[in-house]
């Protein structure tokens, strides 16, 4: 004896089966979805923080040239280009080994040094104090960009604790 479902029947059980195929392949969808989401996400942290070091680099490389070039500060700041040295804007690579691409470029901007009534004049440096931007271009989906105010010191240092048995000395036999 067989068992014969009635024909409208027949075509019921497929369809639950397709209905739960068809929700469990969305399901994996969304799960892969997610999953790749979060890989770039992680992926996008990781060049961001990478691009904060470039950039850091560059700041560090052009305090040090621009520590040492303090008097052609006017030449770079004025809007004529035509008299701003071979080096500027400061570019470097950080690629080990390099690649000879620029990786940073490192400007710089004058502070608000003017005394009042007089307008701000930025084209023009009064005392010895500018902000130093670098900006890291290796990265254009995360850039990053840093400034710090450096002020030039004329080179005067202090070695106070290293004076040895002069007057004010902290008993340093240097």
């Amino acid at each position: 004896m067989t068992c014969r479902l009635p024909t409208r029947q027949r075509g019921s059980v497929m369809l639950l089966v397709l209905i739960i195929l068809v929700a469990l392949l969305a399901g994996a969808a969304v799960v892969l979805n997610l999953q790749v989401s979060s890989t770039k996400q992680v992926g996008l942290i990781s060049q961001s923080r990478a691009s904060l070091f470039c950039a850091e680099a560059g700041l560090s490389q052009g305090k040090t040239i621009m520590g040492a070039n303090y008097a052609l500060w006017n030449d770079i700041l004025d809007t004529d280009t035509s008299n701003d040295p071979s080096w500027y804007p400061i570019r470097g690579d950080i690629d080990d080994p390099p690649d000879g691409v620029a990786d940073y470029e490192v400007t710089v901007h004058d502070n608000d040094d003017e005394l009042p009534p007089a307008a701000n004049d930025t084209t023009r440096d009064n005392d010895l104090k500018i902000f130093i931007v670098s900006k890291c271009i290796k990265y254009p989906e995360t850039p990053r960009e840093v400034l710090e105010l450096v002020v030039y010191n004329m080179g005067n240092q202090v070695y106070r604790n290293q004076s040895g048995q002069g007057s004010g000395n902290t008993g340093n036999a240097n």
